[in-house]
């Protein structure tokens, strides 16, 4: 049988005493550090754009661009991303950004990544941890067939300009890549959970390898054998170092170690309530316990992020809806349709019409524009 192994950024380990201290962890969802998003004025200003009045538009204040370790609400990243393609004219505004990003923006995420022994504990390291940066995104790693599939999917509900979202992380991801592994490194193929964009040169002329569209993940795609490669600023004592801090910031409730475990699992078809129980260390009557002191249950919590994942997946996708039931869970679309209706009050169809807008800003032409690839 083939090997099939995923790892999503959940915590496993479960801490003796630890509260889950559940209203803070859900406040938390919702925020995201800087880190990369200081690399936006100086672009702004190379596309003939004033910051001040971007970041106004995106309902923020200039100041907190100033530091990467300054934190905004998850919704106000994809707002801010927006309106740089508003003021700028460029479509491709987040790959331009993207290739900017080094693992130093990371923060103590990227840390541990580079002082990891092998490419793949950096990967898997980074999916641990990466929700300390960003709380509105889970990172994933998933092997099978020989193929290493390293990619990201939101799942803080009402996650607006989610395309922009996606482009900045793969682009920065496969940035990161190849910092880790050469700087002609060059993934076999990536995938975007949002719908073909008009103009497709910006993306082949960085990514370099086929881009694949209306796909129900963003990730890039490369022989697992990589996952092996020696690093050269390999350093157990720094990791060990690093990994006490992070280990104390890792203070999160049960309800959203739940949503991001459960966001992940979906894309394995694993999310099963035993299967979730495993991935957090628990017992399922342990965990169904705990979530029924909070006021859930796990039913609840996974269509809340069954619902959350078909509205991005209708919304900026083509992906038939036969499919999108499929990857959720559903062995019958109609199962999935009446689940849907429960959710919205609407059908998984009208949702998608509702959705078709037309996009604000036009996209600007590719000529002039300078790109690193």
């Amino acid at each position: 049988m083939a090997e099939d192994r995923f790892r999503s950024g959940v915590q496993s380990r479960r801490r003796d005493g630890a509260s889950d201290a559940s209203d803070g962890a859900e406040a938390l969802s919702a925020s995201q550090r800087v880190g990369p998003l200081i690399e936006i004025p100086g672009l702004l200003r190379e596309l003939g754009a004033d910051p001040a009045d971007v970041v106004d538009a995106a309902g923020l204040d200039t100041i907190v661009l100033d530091s990467p370790e300054s934190r905004i609400p998850y919704s106000a990243g994809g707002r801010l991303l927006h309106e740089c393609v508003v003021k700028t004219g460029c479509q491709h505004f987040a790959l331009l950004l993207g290739q900017r990003i080094r693992v130093a923006h990371v923060g103590l995420p990227g840390q541990l990544m580079q002082h990891s022994p092998t490419l793949g504990a950096a990967l898997r390291t980074f999916v641990e941890y990466h929700h300390l940066n960003t709380q509105g995104m889970v990172k994933f790693l998933l092997e099978k067939d020989g193929v290493a599939t390293f990619g990201c999917v939101i799942h803080q509900p009402g996650t607006e300009h989610v395309e922009q979202i996606y482009d900045l992380e793969v682009t920065a991801t496969l940035g990161i890549m190849r910092e880790l592994c050469g700087a002609s490194w060059v993934p076999e193929r990536v995938l975007f959970s949002h719908a073909k964009p008009a103009n497709l040169a910006p993306y082949r002329r960085f990514f370099q390898t086929e881009c694949r569209f209306d796909s129900e993940r963003t990730a890039l795609l490369f022989p697992a054998a990589l996952l092996e490669l020696r690093l050269p600023k390999a350093d157990p004592k720094r990791i060990r170092d690093l990994q006490r801090e992070a280990q104390a910031r890792d203070d999160f409730g049960l309800v959203f170690r739940l949503k991001r475990s459960l966001r992940t699992l979906l894309l394995s078809q694993a999310a099963s309530c035993d299967e979730v129980a495993k991935q957090l260390s628990m017992h399922r009557r342990t965990m169904e316990r705990r979530l029924k002191s909070e006021g859930t249950t796990f039913q609840e919590v996974l269509d809340e992020v069954r619902s959350e994942a078909a509205c991005q997946l209708l919304d900026t996708t083509g992906i038939p809806i036969t499919e999108i039931a499929a990857s959720l869970g559903y062995a019958e679309t109609s199962a999935f349709t009446r689940a849907f209706r429960r959710w919205s009050g609407a059908a998984p169809l009208e949702r998608r019409r509702r959705s078709q807008v037309v996009p604000s800003a036009k996209a600007r032409s590719s000529d002039g524009i300078r790109t690193t690839s």
